[in-house]
């Protein structure tokens, strides 16, 4: 069960980044250096948080067949 919980904690923490992401993509040009957007690390994150949830889902896939194989052998 702790590979799904951390499965679940990791795309948490990756949507959290997501919105992140796009709430300062939001922000657009209204924001004065140094907090001025910089799309492409914007764009980078938006990626990344794609990529750990992405992960995040297959472990949690690979998780339940562990499960599932694991009741399979028992019963």
């Amino acid at each position: 069960m702790s590979a799904i919980y951390s499965a679940l904690a990791g795309m948490n923490d990756a949507t959290e980044r997501l919105n992140a992401a796009t709430a300062k993509i939001a922000q657009g040009p209204v924001a004065q250096p140094p907090d001025a957007v910089n799309l492409s690390d914007q764009a980078v994150a938006l990626i990344q948080a794609k990529n750990e949830n992405a992960a995040n889902v297959k472990t949690a896939h690979v998780a339940e067949d562990m499960m599932q194989a694991t009741l399979d052998l028992i019963g």
